[in-house]
């Protein structure tokens, strides 16, 4: 076909509205499983302190009729800690930007504010799950809270980061967790290590015929150490080789507040506001045995 001659078109034409559609698509996923799944209590100084005990294993007790009573060495409780970390995210906006008219949201201090705050969510998961060690900090260094995977000692299993992980490499965690008193049952994988587990030969899966489904997904691994929950978690699926991390009860973990998340606005220097969100927090590790981890699997 032939343009007809001096046809006018949107090339030439001057005056034409933009079509941008009033809608701001983030596809950043927000994983916070740990934060949302551990309890909250409050920390009073930045070293926050608590005490461990544990039981003694069991043994034959046989005692003689009429015999005196004899007190064995009592075993004093253990005292642990972690540091509080402060976290923040800031945003800044000019009072023009806030004033003009925009596409997909009415004020750019709320929608950043909005923005910051996930992101702030995202770093409190990381800090909690992802950290591997404790900083005490100075005037010129931050303190860094110990997570999860700083935690987790006693039940550590080391796969080989050049081979899958296996059914029987997951089990023997799982029945180390179990012989030190654990409970455990949730996996958090990333989604390589996901598909390996769904690919377990032992896995059984019933799908009425109407249904007109293929289920090639396992959700729930029914182990001989119980019912395990397997859930991806997006921060354990960029890390090479990978880990998985197996949680007992989620009561063994839990977050203390010296801060909780506040956001305040700074004074005004010039024709912008400032604010920013903060919070200060950390970890306690009530019995990291109830817990297990998995090391140096694949990725691909």
């Amino acid at each position: 076909m032939t343009l007809p001659t001096n046809a006018f078109t949107t090339y030439e034409a001057i005056g034409q509205r933009e079509d941008l559609i009033d809608v701001i698509t983030n596809i950043a996923p927000v994983d916070t499983y740990i934060t949302s799944n551990t309890g909250s209590t409050v920390a009073k100084a930045r070293y926050h302190e608590w005490q461990t005990d544990t039981l003694a294993a069991a043994a034959s007790n046989v005692v003689v009729e009429g015999d005196n009573v004899t007190a064995v060495a009592v075993v004093p409780t253990s005292r642990a800690g972690n540091y509080c970390q402060i976290l923040r995210k800031a945003w800044a906006v000019t009072a023009t930007e806030e004033a003009v008219s925009k596409a997909g949201r009415s004020s750019e201090m709320s929608y950043q504010k909005m923005k910051s705050m996930k992101e702030l969510a995202k770093d409190i998961e990381y800090a909690l799950l992802i950290n591997a060690s404790a900083v005490s900090g100075d005037s010129a260094t931050g303190r860094q809270l110990e997570g999860i995977l700083g935690w987790i000692a006693t039940n550590v299993t080391s796969g080989d980061s050049a081979e899958p992980l296996t059914e029987t490499l997951l089990n023997d965690n799982l029945q180390a967790i179990w012989a030190q008193g654990g409970t455990p049952s949730t996996a958090l994988v990333g989604s390589f290590q996901k598909r390996l587990i769904s690919g377990f030969q032992t896995n059984t899966r019933n799908v009425g015929a109407a249904e007109q489904k293929l289920v090639r997904a396992v959700d729930v691994y029914r182990s001989d150490f119980g019912e395990i929950q397997i859930r991806l978690h997006q921060q354990l699926n960029t890390s090479a080789p990978s880990k998985i991390v197996i949680l007992g009860d989620m009561g063994l973990w839990q977050k203390a507040w010296l801060r909780p998340i506040t956001v305040e606005q700074l004074g005004k220097t010039g024709l912008s506001t400032v604010e920013f969100a903060e919070a200060e927090l950390t970890l306690e590790s009530k019995q990291e045995k109830g817990s297990g981890m998995i090391l140096a699997l694949p990725t691909a």
